[in-house]
């Protein structure tokens, strides 16, 4: 298929569960097969923007959202931020979407769409990409990463200091020569320090919640599942 330059995306806002706004950019023919596309924890849809506008140019209509909590989308009023939450958000934004559409999910995105999926009310799909995330999670990598998103919470000066804690967090990656574009992951509060793009009660420990329990409906998600499941795995994933 011959791909054809697309131009800026639609901003977009859902309604998720008990009426929560899902912010989304829709890339695209709304006549055209539909890609939903999700982010991993603490990110925001910015992190698929080259994947949107490639896949759209394929021939697709692409949406990729911010999840509740992220982004531009609403903080969750209750600090609600369980799976079955996003689960209930994602499947609203679905019946608005119409079709069958193909979810491709990171991380906390990926553990939503096999929740949507896999547990009643079962949201019928083409098909699950899951990128970086498996029913069964190692825990010294998300214990990484959670360690990191709470250590960093507090905010930093500059964006300038952003990129030094990310350049040390993962070193195994270039460090961008410009620390613009970390912007669009931050907002400046009130006080001038730039913080995350996310709730902070998204990082909140959750009472009586276990790995194995979780690893357990996991699994039980996924054999329920009817549409194919393709996992992609990064060279340097933690998890």
């Amino acid at each position: 298929m011959r791909c054809r330059r697309m131009s800026n995306p639609e901003r977009h806002t859902f309604l998720g569960s008990g009426g929560l706004k899902i912010a989304a950019d829709v890339w695209g023919d709304p006549n055209r097969p539909p890609v939903v596309l999700m982010h991993g924890g603490g990110q925001t849809r910015w992190s698929w923007g080259a994947s949107s506008q490639s896949i759209a140019a394929h021939g697709f209509r692409v949406v990729s959202l911010d999840l509740r909590g992220h982004g531009d989308s609403d903080w969750a009023p209750e600090g609600d931020y369980s799976f079955e939450e996003f689960a209930a958000d994602l499947r609203a934004v679905l019946r608005e979407v119409g079709g069958r559409p193909l979810l491709v999910g990171a991380s906390l995105g990926g553990l939503t769409a096999l929740m949507t999926c896999g547990e009643p009310p079962h949201a019928d799909v083409a098909g699950l990409v899951l990128v970086d995330i498996a029913p069964k999670v190692a825990s010294a990598g998300t214990d990484r990463i959670v360690g990191f998103m709470r250590s960093t919470s507090q905010g930093f000066e500059s964006l300038e200091a952003a990129a030094d804690a990310i350049a040390a967090y993962l070193p195994h990656r270039p460090r961008p020569p410009r620390p613009e574009g970390l912007a669009k992951n931050l907002r400046r509060s009130a006080d001038g320090l730039y913080r995350w793009h996310w709730d902070p009660a998204f990082i909140k420990p959750r009472p009586g919640w276990t790995q194995q329990k979780f690893e357990e409906r996991m699994m039980q998600a996924v054999r329920a599942i009817q549409a194919p499941i393709l996992f992609v795995r990064g060279g340097n994933s933690d998890v």
